[in-house]
């Protein structure tokens, strides 16, 4: 799960919800793929609030610069 695309992890993470929406694993299927669901999110996650810090450093860097230019004036 490691080496996954944020893709890769969304894809199966929707997967394991329409498997278990369906409603025709045992519970002890279910609980695994629950499981495996709750690892899946929290990687898709992690992947997001990667992107966002990255996102937000690139429009504060904008800002900087406009911030820079207004002192000298």
């Amino acid at each position: 799960m490691e080496n996954m695309t944020f893709e890769q992890a969304l894809k199966a993470l929707e997967d394991v919800v329409a498997k278990l929406e369906q409603g025709q694993l045992s519970l002890e299927e279910s609980v695994r793929m629950y499981q495996k669901g709750i690892e899946l999110a929290k990687r898709c996650s992690e992947e997001l609030k990667a992107a966002e810090k990255i996102v937000v450093k690139l429009m504060n860097q904008g800002k900087e610069e406009d911030f820079e230019t207004n002192k000298e004036e």
